[in-house]
């Protein structure tokens, strides 16, 4: 009997490698390299598809609306901030359509990260174009915060 393996060129007595292949290492690293730098993109530099993390919200109250040309726009004046608004501050108000009103959220979006100097300029209102569904008609404007009617602008002084 010899002591060498019975197939030239195999080792037998070597048992099966045990775990996952050493590519799987690398794939997962890589992966897990990737999303770790997207999500400090995303929250330190506000970019990438999770920008949202370095960014904050405040609502806004709609003090005011006025139809426009087009029946199925209207503007709606917002209250700014005490803070003021920053040059790359985002205003943005949504529509809720109902069958007889229109709820409106307003909110201003900033960076978590950014300073800015405020701007102050054109008083402490700012109008936003908000498209409706339908055509305004008949329909009540509502704030979603306090659930009270928004005047027409040419309320709003009377």
């Amino acid at each position: 009997m010899s002591g060498g393996p019975l197939i030239p060129g195999m080792r037998e007595f070597d048992r099966p490698r045990s775990g996952w292949p050493a590519w799987l290492t690398w794939v997962i690293a890589s992966v897990v390299a990737i999303v770790v730098l997207i999500v400090l993109a995303g929250f330190a530099g506000g970019v990438g598809p999770l920008r949202v993390l370095g960014q904050s919200t405040t609502p806004l109250d709609a003090v005011a609306y006025r139809p426009t040309a087009d029946p199925s726009v209207v503007q709606v004046a917002v209250r700014l901030p005490e803070t003021g608004l920053c040059r790359d501050d985002e205003i943005s108000v949504v529509a809720f359509e109902r069958s007889n009103r229109i709820e409106v959220d307003a909110s201003v979006t900033r960076s978590r990260t950014g300073s800015c100097p405020v701007t102050s300029i054109g008083g402490d209102l700012r109008w936003a174009d908000v498209q409706l569904g339908a055509p305004l008609g008949s329909r009540t404007l509502i704030r979603t915060s306090d659930r009270e009617p928004v005047p027409r602008e040419a309320e709003v002084g009377s």
